[in-house]
């Protein structure tokens, strides 16, 4: 695993809101025209003291951000559970599977990742460059593993905002003719360890239902090739039946479907979103797709799940998410290079999470 630096540092206005890398406020913001020399100081020492606790990773698990995305501060999630620099500290480079990574190579369902397809930048950002041993999956905040733990890493639950921050070129896309694409997305811990609770009750065993969540997909081949470029996929899918038989519901919806402004730059960075609000006795949950914190496309909405016959059906189609954990994954086509920025994750708080 080699390591490099990027040599593209340029940001769009409107990218990168926060790296989620140190959360540490740059002594340049801090506005103090009498120039104390004290209160500089303390500033300093503030990010002094910062840096340290970070570097010894006594930070983890919840950090009370100050620049919480407004879209997840409307519905109380206020605490960054979740943040990242792709450094060898927090990506399991070597494929280990070992605790105390945040990121993994993708290796579910047999998939054998491709180690030299990751690079580590020097500026804390990770260049994908394209793999398709598995489904558009290069990294995921967990992998499998033998025993009883079943998987090892970070899944999550209870709602959250999740936003990743990346960048890559679509003509490479089309060049490569659509070979896999980039891709940010996340699936059920529970369908993809082959844990109990992926069991749809009342039905024989082994018939499962689980959600994936599509936060970005640059797959909407039609529209690239026609000379709308600024579309992607931004799905739900609730997935049911036995192994090996499974299916999706719905199979398509031009709700899928996300437009972004027609000049849209992918090539610089951008902010792609997901509120995820769990539904109560009261209150519809439902799933929102942000790009660069405004909302696109139609938000899909459930009722609180209940035990049901199959198939997936409205008002409950999607409620399986409430019940289930996400692991995230970011991945690309070969030929197609996507460098990811940051990955950060808020909620009320991480007590619905699961870590191993």
């Amino acid at each position: 695993m080699k390591e490099y630096r990027d040599p593209s540092e340029c940001d769009a206005e409107g990218g990168e809101r926060d790296a989620g890398k140190t959360g540490v406020v740059s002594v340049s913001s801090v506005d103090d025209p009498s120039g104390c020399r004290d209160c500089c100081s303390f500033v300093g020492l503030t990010a002094f003291i910062g840096l340290f606790i970070l570097s010894t990773g006594l930070v983890y698990a919840e950090d009370a951000s100050l620049d919480v995305p407004p879209q997840a501060a409307a519905v109380g999630y206020k605490v960054r559970t979740f943040a990242t620099a792709f450094t060898a500290q927090e990506v399991d480079v070597a494929n280990t599977a070992r605790q105390g990574f945040k990121w993994y190579p993708y290796r579910f369902f047999g998939s054998v990742p491709k180690l030299d397809s990751l690079v580590l930048n020097q500026d804390g950002s990770i260049t994908l460059l394209g793999d398709v041993t598995g489904p558009n999956g290069e990294i995921a905040s967990a992998v499998d593993v033998s025993g009883p733990d079943k998987f090892r890493g970070t899944v999550f639950g209870g709602g959250g905002y999740f936003e990743a921050t990346f960048r890559f070129d679509p003509r490479d896309v089309v060049r490569t003719e659509f070979r896999g694409w980039p891709a940010w997305w996340a699936m059920a811990i529970e369908h993809m360890a082959k844990l109990d609770t992926r069991q749809w009750p009342g039905q024989p065993k082994g018939f499962e239902r689980f959600i994936e969540v599509d936060f970005f997909e640059y797959d909407l081949s039609d529209y690239v090739k026609s000379g709308r470029p600024n579309h992607y996929g931004g799905v739900l899918r609730d997935w049911f039946g036995p192994e090996g038989k499974l299916e999706p519901m719905p199979a398509w919806s031009r709700l899928f479907i996300r437009e972004v402004p027609a000049a849209t730059d992918f090539t610089q960075y951008h902010r792609y979103g997901f509120l995820w609000v769990p539904a109560t006795s009261t209150s519809d949950g439902y799933g929102e797709f942000y790009f660069d914190d405004r909302k696109i496309g139609a938000r899909l909405a459930w009722k609180k799940y209940v035990d049901e016959e199959p198939p997936p059906k409205p008002p409950r189609m999607f409620s399986i998410l409430d019940r289930n954990h996400l692991v995230l994954i970011l991945g690309t086509g070969p030929g197609q290079p996507m460098t990811v920025k940051s990955v950060n994750v808020w909620q009320a708080s991480g007590a619905e999470n699961w870590k191993r």
